[in-house]
């Protein structure tokens, strides 16, 4: 498959192909340094992928030497270092929150399984958690999951979910970037639908999507949206 290499580093690549790609796929790939001699096959994998082809794709087993001439190359041919923090991906909204997870409204929603990084921000306060792509619906949004691992990053997402519970109103924004990339620019978004208790009921319907078409996953996220466990 032919593609386009966007952006090269001795640690791997983003390219852009005809065909969108799968995360965690195993690739390799050929081409040659511009303006030498240098022909590159590098083993990769993909870390993410959109569904506009364009993926990113971690090297795997680079021999010391070619990582070597990589960033030699790279060093050579960017006078300029890169922006501290690369632009967002693409425009998002928050609609849905809860201890377990989310869900984001957008136009170009990741594959199922990409993994990728969530910041949060109301006020003063700010989470970052990493997530994965439960379930994608083309041209709409996705359902994420946090991997919240531990105590502490559970109670960064129930600290902030209180934090909009006890004030109305607050709109939260939101950034969202594969996981091999840091997002910069706000968003205006409109408040989110919050959900947390014993029972994490968004939670149990991204993990249970499978069983659902696409119209009845966004019937019951909005039957969850006024039930007495969400507050607006």
């Amino acid at each position: 498959m032919e593609g386009i290499l966007l952006d090269l580093s001795e640690d791997g690549m983003d390219i852009l192909t005809a065909q969108p790609l799968y995360p965690s796929a195993s690739m390799t790939a050929h081409f040659v340094l511009p303006n030498t001699d240098t022909e590159v096959e590098p083993r990769g994998e993909v870390a993410w992928a959109n569904p506009n082809g364009q993926s990113g794709v971690r090297f795997v087993d680079l021999p010391e030497k070619l990582r070597a001439s990589l960033k030699t190359w790279v060093t050579a041919n960017s006078p300029q270092l890169p922006p501290e923090d690369p632009e967002p991906v693409s425009d998002c909204k928050l609609t849905d929150l809860s201890l377990g997870g989310c869900y984001v409204e957008t136009d170009s929603p990741f594959p199922e399984r990409a993994g990728i990084v969530l910041c949060l921000k109301a006020g003063d306060i700010e989470v970052k958690a990493d997530g994965t792509v439960r379930v994608m619906h083309p041209e709409f949004g996705m359902g994420i999951e946090f991997a919240s691992r531990t105590a502490e990053q559970r109670d960064a997402v129930g600290n902030f979910i209180d934090f909009l519970t006890s004030r109305p109103g607050t709109c939260p924004e939101l950034l969202v970037a594969p996981r091999a990339l840091k997002a910069r620019e706000d968003h205006d978004h409109s408040g989110a639908a919050i959900t947390y208790g014993t029972h994490d009921s968004l939670l149990a319907l991204l993990r249970n999507h499978e069983f659902l078409t696409q119209e009845e996953f966004l019937n019951e996220l909005r039957q969850q949206r006024t039930s007495e466990q969400v507050t607006s």
